[in-house]
């Protein structure tokens, strides 16, 4: 992570790809959250290889908001990639990211928060725990269950939801992020697993979560990417 400049209490990492149509209000509606929260933060805009555009909303919004940067791709990193790169760039204390479509409500930001500062290590929000309120197609809902029964049975895990996609770890916890191998869908299970190899405290916090994209316009393709996934899985788990 970066250590040269100001130092930030919080940052966020916006991992983005073809985001043109809510990418500025994302930054607009995470900027009013966490200014209410602190006011010293930036928000790094990760965009992955995008063709649509949104690199170019963002520039826009870069001469407005002396908070925002961005880190601009040519070719398609995948989300791992996106993140850590964003990780490097980073001064906060408290390191948040978040999906661009915010399936998870806003209103939980104080709780990972909190959780980071209280414990020094990782905050997941949690869709399959006791308090979450999650509206998405069954389909998805069975898959979801499917896999985190399959991840908790091959590494004896208790966490119950790996993959949603609204995380916050301490500065010392991101540092295990930067050696995951995965950049695609395994990416949040390895950054957990190793997480909680080196020991640092991992919270799930259960969330309000929607589905906000529709039928067929997911980034995660179930049948065409489970081959990889399993793949992923097994050499984690035979990995040192």
């Amino acid at each position: 992570m970066n250590t040269s400049g100001q130092k930030k209490e919080i940052s966020i990492l916006l991992p983005v790809h073809n985001e043109a149509l809510q990418i500025e209000k994302c930054i607009q509606e995470v900027g009013a959250a966490v200014s209410r929260l602190s006011d010293s933060y930036e928000i790094i805009v990760s965009e992955d290889g995008s063709t649509d555009g949104t690199d170019a909303i963002v520039s826009t919004l870069l001469l407005t908001d002396p908070n925002l940067s961005l880190l601009h791709s040519n070719a398609r990193l995948g989300k791992g990639r996106a993140i850590k790169k964003a990780l490097e760039r980073a001064r906060g204390d408290i390191v948040v990211f978040m999906d661009a479509d915010l399936a998870t409500s806003l209103d939980y930001l104080p709780k990972v928060l909190q959780s980071v500062r209280e414990r020094d290590g990782l905050a997941i929000a949690s869709r399959h725990v006791e308090g979450s309120v999650v509206r998405r197609r069954a389909s998805r809902t069975f898959f979801s269950l499917a896999y985190n029964v399959t991840v908790r049975l091959l590494f004896l895990d208790s966490i119950r939801d790996h993959q949603c996609g609204f995380k916050a770890m301490s500065r010392k916890a991101s540092r295990a992020v930067l050696d995951t191998k995965s950049n695609g869908f395994f990416f949040d299970t390895e950054m957990i697993l190793r997480c909680k190899r080196q020991g640092f405290s991992i919270v799930e916090i259960g969330v309000e979560w929607a589905e906000t994209r529709g039928k067929g316009e997911s980034k995660v393709k179930l049948f065409r990417d489970a081959k990889r996934i399993g793949l992923d899985l097994l050499a984690f788990r035979l990995s040192p």
